[in-house]
Order: structure tokens, then C-alpha cells, then sequence
């Protein structure tokens, strides 16, 4: 029996177990793969990125660049305007130069801080349009666009500013006689005006009031509200009233309706030497831009080409822009200013 039991005590000691290698505690988790995790997240989230840029892109119907504009619309560039900002505003108000009780407040920023960037955009529009016909620089200047609220009247002010500025006699006229505010803007209150003089009730002369802001700048406003606006601008007597302004002042820019609303610009586009198509950056719509050029041209209209306004600087579009034009553009007139204050103390010491 002991002899038994010491068969099989041999037996559990003897093994055929022999050591490989020597055990190492691992020096990191055999999963996750940290490292190569973060390189398929960023890849990942690189694709869909990009995959989301551009269907955000696709997506945006609306009008961003002055490029954009001229290549959808086929019409030249006039430039554009930079976004109002709140301390040409405030400029602006303390000079009574902004009617901020209105939906759409109306910035005479050429007259506010005529040194401002936005300021030299509208003069900048202005050599544009003296420079559109190869003879005499357009008399008649029709300022319109798309839909409402896309800066068009804000246009129409400064642009008969800007011309002012220049010596010349220009007349303002207020055509949107359904929401007229150019009146609101100069700081005038309700008079006879346009529709006044076009039903008879009035002359131009008597019509017509000398500018609270420069002395050869005239406004003719819209006058009392008539049951007829379409009628009056397609009348014979709104032809010869225009045809009777244009042997008296230099030049004349009118205010108008948008084209897609009514009809009071088209007609009126047949009768004047240079269409602006105002459109406000990120807000006009392609087929809205196609649609208005297609309605002018189909008139013959005379449309020097396309303003895009309200332009947001800061946004990527306009990073370039913004940092050359904008900041070598303001130290110009920097040092303009500085030079100017040096030559009046000069002057003054003398």
C-alpha cells in the first residue's frame, strides 16, 4: 500500500513543463488602441467636415460676393457697400443723420463720417456710374431692387450725397410714393411732393426744397399717398416732368420700389440712363437676382450693373479685403487727417 502511495506521490511531482520565456507585466492595455483611434476620429471628423461645408454651401441660395453677383447675374459689378456699423450709427444720430425710428434705418454715413471705409464706397460707386457710358456721364440715375429691405433707399440718399460733393446740382426724387422715406431721412415732414405735381396740384418749383445738408442738393419728395402709384409713373406727365428736371440740374437720382413688388421701377427704367440693382449680401436669393435682371433687360433698360450691400467684413468671404483694404485703407486717411490738422495749426500759428 505505501508503496503504492509512493508511485503516485512520483507521479505528481514529475511534470513535462519546461519555461518558454520569462513574463512581463505589459507596459500599456492591449486595447483601446488610443493611437489609432484619434487618427480615424480625425479623419473622420475631417470627411465630415467637409462633406458638411459643402452641403451647407449647396444649400445657401443666397448671394455672398460681388463675383457671385456678376456671374449669376451676367451685369457688371459696381462694388459694394460694407455692413452699417453701431458707431457710424451713433455718428450719425448725433448729427440727425439717422432715422432710427424707422424699420430700415436710413445711415447718411457721406455725411456723418464722410472719412469712414463706408463712405469711400459710395464714392467709389460713383466714379462707377460717371464712368459707365464712354460720352456724358448719366443724368438720370435709377436706384432699385429686388425685394424691400435691401438697402436701396439708404443707396439713393448717399449716392445724391456723394454726387453733391462734387460740386454738381442733383436732384433726389422719392418714387416710392407706397412707402416713401427719403423725406423722413432729411429730417423734412409731410409736404407735397411727386404725386403732387403729377396730379396737378402742385409745380415742381414749389415741389421741390433745397437739401438741410448741402446747398446744391434738392429733394422732391413723394407728396401725399395717391390710390394710383403704377398709373402716375407709367403717366405722360411723370415723362415730361423727368424730361423738364433733366435741362435743370446735373443730375437726377431717383428712389424707387422694388422690382420684384410692383412695377413703378420697370417703367421708370425706360427713362433713365443708369439702372442700379441694389442686393443685400447673404440675403438676396439667386433666382431673385435672375429674376430682376431678366424683367430690366426685357424693357432694354439701361442697368449699369449690380451693388451688393450691407457686405459683412468680418465673415471669410472678405478676410483679404478686410485686412488690406480696410486697415491700409483707414491708415491713409489716418494720416490724411493728421497731415491736415498740422497744416491748419501751421497756418493758425502763422
Amino acid at each position: 500500500q505505501k508503496l503504492k502511495e509512493a508511485g503516485v506521490t512520483a507521479g505528481l511531482r514529475s511534470n513535462n513543463i519546461r519555461e518558454v520565456d520569462i513574463a512581463r507585466t505589459p507596459g500599456a492595455p492591449a486595447e483601446p488602441n488610443i493611437a489609432r483611434n484619434l487618427v480615424f476620429a480625425f479623419a473622420l471628423g475631417l470627411s465630415s467636415g467637409i462633406g458638411l461645408a459643402f452641403l451647407l454651401e449647396g444649400l445657401d441660395n443666397t448671394v455672398r460676393t460681388p463675383e457671385q453677383a456678376q456671374a449669376i447675374s451676367g451685369l457688371p459689378s459696381l462694388g459694394m457697400i460694407p455692413l452699417g456699423s453701431k458707431i457710424g450709427a451713433e455718428a450719425g444720430a448725433k448729427q440727425g443723420l439717422v432715422v432710427a425710428s424707422s424699420k430700415e434705418p436710413v445711415e447718411l454715413i457721406t455725411q456723418a463720417r464722410p472719412q469712414s471705409q463706408m463712405a469711400e464706397s459710395y464714392r467709389a460707386l460713383r466714379t462707377s456710374l460717371l464712368l459707365t457710358s464712354l460720352g456724358a456721364p448719366p443724368k438720370i440715375i435709377l436706384i432699385t431692387s429686388a425685394l424691400p429691405r435691401e438697402g436701396k433707399t439708404t443707396t439713393s440718399v448717399n449716392t445724391a450725397i456723394v454726387l453733391a460733393q462734387k460740386g454738381t446740382r442733383v436732384l433726389l426724387i422719392d418714387a416710392d410714393l407706397r412707402r416713401p422715406s427719403i423725406h423722413k431721412a432729411l429730417g423734412m415732414g409731410p409736404r407735397v411732393g411727386l404725386s403732387n405735381v403729377l396730379t396737378g396740384g402742385a409745380t415742381s418749383q414749389q415741389a421741390t426744397v433745397r437739401s438741410p445738408i448741402l446747398p446744391n442738393l434738392f429733394i422732391l419728395p413723394a407728396g401725399t399717398p395717391p390710390p394710383n402709384p403704377a398709373e402716375l409713373m407709367a403717366s405722360q406727365q411723370m415723362f415730361d416732368l423727368l424730361a423738364e428736371l433733366r435741362e435743370q440740374y446735373d443730375h437726377i437720382v431717383i428712389d424707387t420700389p422694388p422690382t420684384l413688388s410692383v412695377t413703378d421701377a420697370v417703367v421708370l427704367s425706360t427713362r433713365s440712363d443708369a439702372v442700379v440693382l441694389v442686393i443685400r449680401s447673404s440675403q438676396t436669393t439667386k433666382p431673385a437676382l435672375r429674376r430682376t435682371r431678366d424683367i430690366l433687360t426685357q424693357v432694354n433698360a439701361r442697368v449699369a450693373g449690380v451693388l451688393l450691400n450691407a457686405v459683412n467684413l468680418n465673415s471669410p468671404d472678405y478676410s483679404y479685403y478686410y485686412e488690406y483694404q480696410g486697415k491700409h485703407g483707414q491708415r491713409y486717411y489716418d494720416e490724411s487727417q493728421t497731415d491736415e490738422n498740422s497744416i491748419a495749426a501751421a497756418s493758425g500759428g502763422a
